[in-house]
């Protein structure tokens, strides 16, 4: 970016924090709705991680195989924790509904051992998440772990929001956050996931970092963005082994679309000194827990090897075949997005990236690309390297950090290069569709989703408002009220402001949801 777009005018990062808590009201709103609305045990996974965050929070950060399935890492927690394995009835049973599961026999608060797949995994987000169960019971504290993720997520997305509305120029760059934060994004920042946090967190460390090379502020401000990178980084890179190679990512890009005469000034303060030896040392702990993970047994009866090279070729084959899953693949994998949903958001990502190639200048436009490319190449050669042992593991969900920054990515080269003026005539016709479009895919993949659980995949609405099987905390129909009231207000404020561009505004942008100060 040339200097003339240089967020050097204090007057824009006045309102930040203003932006910061409205934002993360908004995001957490839609977090929560899907944190009730998911059955307990309904994420992939979820179970192996809630037993490895109340392990971690009673003092098992380092595991040891776990006799009773040597395949998985020993742990002993509340009965109520491990018995979320066998409330799993209904994973990858589309048929069957929550109520499958039969109550826990014995006292729930009783410590029992039990195995977890997690148990290579960082400890550090597991301490956060985990510690409701010391406090909390049964239930409670079981979605009490959700809630502590979502706000987790929706403090880190607010991060991302705020750093990207202090930029000298951000409509196209938010329309990319929103553009992002699709269904899948929600539902997992609902859960007891780390892919969730690995979401957030990598848009939030992308913008922190972009904020902090993209203006001539120092003193205060420079010292909060460098403190907020550092959180950010820490939360990314100790989620899952494969976010250090996102971290790096990241931190290539902001250096790839910024010029050297930007950055010498940067690299002769104290803050960004103390930012990189720092970054070195998380990252390099991170990097020293993975490196050295507890030998488990290879679960044979799950895993179905294949070659380097066939795993390679497969991978890059299907690569689009995982874009259905960047919307939503609800479930243990086992409750695809409506076909609605898939449509409309897959317009919308391919149509601001075609555009920004097209219309996009400069650095950011090339960095745009490098992203694109890292989402076609990674997950084959992940693939490939681990197929021979595990088999075909890969999930579209596992590259959603990826898509954000590089919708992110594209917005900003459109900012760089398109003026910054109020949308009418058709243009303005058209966003206001599209917008709309995005507002009813969430809801419709919400609603779609709880009927899945209330009656089955082959269950009628008409069953779902008459005999459900199943009912979320709430109710079905009061926690679909909500989200589309959500999506309302979403809709109308996000196009409000992409409408005004709003140079000097303070914004809060939520996937679909903005709020416009004077």
């Amino acid at each position: 970016m040339t200097g003339d777009h240089i967020a050097g005018d204090a007057e824009r990062v006045a309102g930040r924090w203003r932006v910061f808590l409205v934002s993360f009201a908004v995001l957490l709103a839609p977090m929560l709705l899907w944190a009730l609305g998911s059955p307990l045990a309904s994420v992939p996974d979820e179970p192996a991680h809630a037993i490895r965050a109340a392990a971690v929070v009673r003092g098992e950060s380092v595991t040891e195989a776990w006799v009773g399935n040597p395949s998985t890492a020993r742990a002993d927690v509340p009965a109520y924790v491990a018995d979320m394995v066998a409330r799993a009835c209904f994973a990858r049973h589309p048929r069957l509904t929550p109520a499958c599961a039969v109550p826990i026999a014995g006292d729930p608060e009783a410590i029992v051992t039990t195995g977890t797949s997690a148990g290579n995994n960082s400890p550090v987000y597991y301490a956060i998440v985990g510690l409701p169960t010391l406090f909390l019971h049964g239930d409670v504290a079981l979605y009490g772990m959700r809630f502590v993720n979502a706000l987790l997520c929706a403090a880190a997305l607010a991060v991302m929001v705020m750093q990207l509305s202090t930029l000298s120029r951000s409509r196209w760059a938010t329309a990319g956050a929103v553009v992002g934060l699709t269904p899948m994004v929600f539902f997992l920042c609902g859960s007891i996931n780390p892919n969730a946090i690995e979401v957030a967190s990598g848009g939030a460390l992308f913008a922190t970092l972009l904020a902090l090379v993209r203006s001539n502020l120092g003193g205060a401000v420079l010292w909060e963005r460098t403190v907020l990178t550092l959180v950010t980084l820490t939360l990314l890179v100790n989620t899952r082994s494969i976010s250090l190679l996102w971290a790096l990512v990241i931190v290539g890009a902001v250096l790839a679309v910024t010029p050297r005469k930007t950055l010498v000034p940067l690299f002769r303060t104290p803050a960004v000194w103390l930012l990189l030896g720092a970054s070195a040392a998380i990252s390099g702990a991170a990097a020293f827990w993975y490196a050295h993970p507890t030998p488990f047994a290879p679960d044979l009866a799950s895993t179905q090897t294949t070659g380097s090279a066939e795993a390679f070729r497969t991978m890059l084959v299907r690569t689009f075949d995982f874009a259905s899953s960047y919307v939503g693949d609800f479930g243990w994998l086992d409750t695809p997005s409506p076909a609605f949903s898939v449509i409309v958001w897959s317009a919308a990502i391919v149509a601001l990236i075609l555009v920004a190639f097209v219309w996009g200048s400069g650095r950011s436009r090339w960095v745009a690309i490098g992203f694109g490319m890292v989402m076609v190449v990674v997950p084959p050669v992940v693939q490939a390297i681990l197929a021979p042992q595990l088999g075909y593991i890969w999930q579209g969900r596992y590259m959603l950090a990826m898509l954000v920054c590089l919708l992110v990515a594209c917005g900003l080269s459109l900012d760089d290069s398109l003026a910054e003026e109020v949308v009418t005539g058709r243009p303005r016709r058209l966003a206001a569709v599209g917008i709309a479009l995005l507002a009813i895919g969430q809801v419709a993949s919400f609603a779609w989703t709880l009927r899945r659980y209330a009656v089955g995949v082959n269950g009628s609405f008409n069953d779902m408002l008459t005999n459900p099987a199943w009912q979320p905390p709430l109710g079905w129909i009061a926690l679909t009220v909500a989200m589309a009231a959500w999506a309302a207000v979403a809709a109308w404020l996000v196009f409000r402001h992409f409408q005004r561009g709003g140079e000097n505004d303070v914004v809060v942008e939520a996937s679909g949801l903005g709020v416009v100060a004077r």
